[in-house]
């Protein structure tokens, strides 16, 4: 693999079990990158790739799906919390399924978690996770939905859900100097974002925080400009992406354990499918990568 290449993962609340078929996929063939991104729960998902804890990120999706209260509306009128926040970003990485920290400190990859701060409505990222209790709070902080989930505080700021203002991160790649981009993504390939309908919603709940409360309006501008960009990368030979060919049956907080297994083994044959061509896509060449040369 040549070392300019980097790996984008979107986020996606539970339909990150596509994300994780994909990455075990990488696992048993040994495919590795020398920077990842992520955002939302593709930080879960990465930081379990980056630690080469194979399977991880299975039982953490097998564990929610067989939690009644994992997603509880309950919970969401009384406390304003969809997620069991605590069990899945405390009990889940330090007792139930541990975060090998030791191991994902030890990689030499880079790893960076999209946020969005509160206060500014910026795209934050972090790739300095000193110690465990760290790492786990930045990937909090960028799996925090807007009214679904509380702020998080960190070094003086209050950050949220990293996929609001990029939920594609492939600027750090780009930035970092990479040539080419490997890009999983968890909508179908004619998915296009359409503008919310919860305004008023955002404005009364973000009303101290008036950009933060702008750029939730207009994130599906965002998004699909992203797509575009990705697009035309992608037929310059740039860009090799991954993602369901039709829409996801399973949404963005699916409780069905059965509909998150499918997902999980639909992005695993995915994968599996497209290695062929990923694998020329990876090796240095003269000729860049183009989907059509490759046979199927």
């Amino acid at each position: 693999m040549e070392d300019n290449i980097g790996l984008v993962l979107e986020g996606g609340g539970m339909r990150g079990a596509y994300t994780a078929g994909v990455l075990d996929f990488f696992h048993d063939k040994g495919i590795q990158f020398p920077l990842v991104t992520s955002a939302s729960s593709a930080a879960i998902i990465g930081s379990s790739y980056i630690a080469m804890q194979r399977g991880r990120n299975h039982q953490i999706l097998t564990e929610l799906g067989k939690r009644r209260d994992a997603i509880s509306f309950m919970r969401m009128l009384k406390q304003r919390e969809l997620f069991s926040m605590d069990f899945i970003f405390d009990k889940l990485p330090n007792e139930l399924i541990p975060l090998d920290f030791d191991a994902f400190s030890k990689s030499p990859a880079t790893f960076f978690i999209g946020t969005t701060d509160l206060k500014s409505g910026q795209t934050v990222y972090h790739q300095s996770f000193e110690t465990k209790q760290d790492l786990l709070q930045l990937i909090r902080a960028s799996c925090s939905l807007p009214v679904l989930a509380p702020s998080i505080p960190f070094q003086g700021n209050e950050l949220m859900d990293g996929g609001i203002g990029e939920a594609i991160p492939l600027k750090p790649s780009v930035e970092s100097g990479n040539k080419k981009h490997v890009v999983v993504l968890t909508r179908d390939k004619g998915y296009i974002k359409k503008p919310t309908r919860l305004n008023w919603l955002f404005k009364r709940t973000f009303k101290q925080h008036p950009q933060f409360a702008d750029l939730l309006r207009t994130r599906h501008e965002l998004y699909n400009k992203t797509m575009l960009e990705l697009r035309q990368l992608e037929k310059k030979g740039k860009v090799f992406i991954i993602q369901p060919e039709h829409p996801l049956t399973a949404s963005r907080i699916e409780r069905n354990g059965d509909k998150l297994q499918q997902l999980y083994l639909q992005g695993y044959q995915d994968a599996e499918k497209k290695h062929t061509a990923l694998i020329q896509f990876l090796e240095p060449s003269k000729e860049p990568y183009l989907e059509e040369n490759i046979p199927s």
